[in-house]
């Protein structure tokens, strides 16, 4: 089979490009829309970084590399076309797929999610694994349709959530699994024999991106070994800010170290500097978190400056500080 291969230059996309590569006809990565700001800016340099690697690993390779992005099909349409693929496949993109675009493979379009469809469909599926605190994660392949990952399945593999699994640890195998996966399935794609089994409606969740706020760590219900769970997996993937404090200041943190049971009446939700780093108080415990990074530090001073160059303050946005009230949490990571 002739593929396209569309991918964010993620773990999961360059696994996806070594395990099908002799079908790969062109890889498309994302680029950045218009810049209108220094978010925008930011966001747009995070995802032509990001994806260097995946196009690199192309161009070794001899494929043609397609920069693409929301609202702007029809150079891509005509570059797709041209090369009559028989199959594309989504390997984490940032925007959803036209229905022009969906229509070009002439076997259709199947995408390969970090979670168990249904559950944690969107962006950022393994932030709310951890979140919810699910006892299992999960990768799924499935056919893609005009919705947001809600197209039929074709395969899916567990994996058991062992307490405390860095979330950088558990991405990776499941791009090593989801690589193998995606194998099998083009294998009985081409047969004719792959599967459109329809996903459980009474299973669906849907959460936004984590960044887009609406979320709150709750200190009165969630004890130090579930806290210590949670940011011990999201921080591997990038985060590493919580905000303790009822002022909404965001204390910036490295590795999270341990977690240990001391009550802290009436002081949950509070954090201590420490030698070396920080003590977060919880309901039954306290989870000990690493200093940050001076990387990071200098990042959030960044972040403030243009924050107060702009007129706003640098702590959480007021949709963010809204949803916590709404809550009753006092603090969000």
């Amino acid at each position: 089979m002739r593929v396209v291969l569309f991918g964010s230059g993620s773990p999961v996309s360059l696994a996806a490009l070594e395990a099908v590569a002799a079908s790969v006809v062109a890889v498309v990565v994302p680029r950045g829309g218009r810049v209108r700001g220094a978010r925008s800016a930011a966001r747009a340099l995070g995802r032509w970084r990001g994806s260097r690697g995946l196009a690199a690993a192309a161009g070794r390779r001899g494929i043609p590399v397609f920069r693409h992005g929301p609202g702007a099909d029809a150079e891509l349409l005509a570059d797709l076309r041209r090369l009559e693929p028989d199959l594309a496949c989504v390997g984490t993109y940032p925007c959803l797929l036209s229905t022009a675009l969906l229509a070009v493979p002439r076997r259709g379009t199947v995408g390969l999610h970090p979670s168990l469809l249904p559950r944690h469909r969107g962006p950022a599926p393994l932030f709310w694994t951890y979140f919810h605190d699910d006892a299992e994660a999960g990768l799924t392949v499935h056919w893609l349709d005009a919705g947001e990952d809600t197209g039929d399945v074709i395969a899916q593999e567990r994996i058991p959530l062992v307490r405390g699994r860095p979330g950088a640890d558990l991405y990776a195998e499941i791009a090593r699994r989801g690589a193998a996966l995606l194998v099998r399935s083009f294998s009985e794609i081409e047969a004719g024999t792959a599967p459109r089994v329809p996903q459980d409606l009474s299973g669906v969740t849907r959460e936004p991106a984590p960044e887009s706020g609406g979320w709150a760590i709750d200190f009165e219900a969630w004890g130090a070994e579930r806290v210590w769970h949670f940011l011990r997996g999201v921080s591997g993937m990038g985060r590493h800010a919580v905000t303790p404090l009822p002022d909404g200041r965001v204390i910036h943190h490295g590795a999270v170290r341990g977690w240990r049971l001391e009550p802290q009446p009436g002081r949950s939700g509070t954090m201590e500097r420490v030698a070396g780093g920080w003590r977060l108080l919880c309901r039954d415990g306290v989870v000990e978190l690493d200093a940050a990074s001076p990387a990071t530090r200098a990042w959030w001073t960044v972040r403030r400056l243009a924050a107060f160059a702009r007129g706003r303050p640098a702590g959480p946005s007021p949709r963010r500080r809204a949803a916590a009230e709404r809550t009753g949490t006092r603090s969000s990571a």
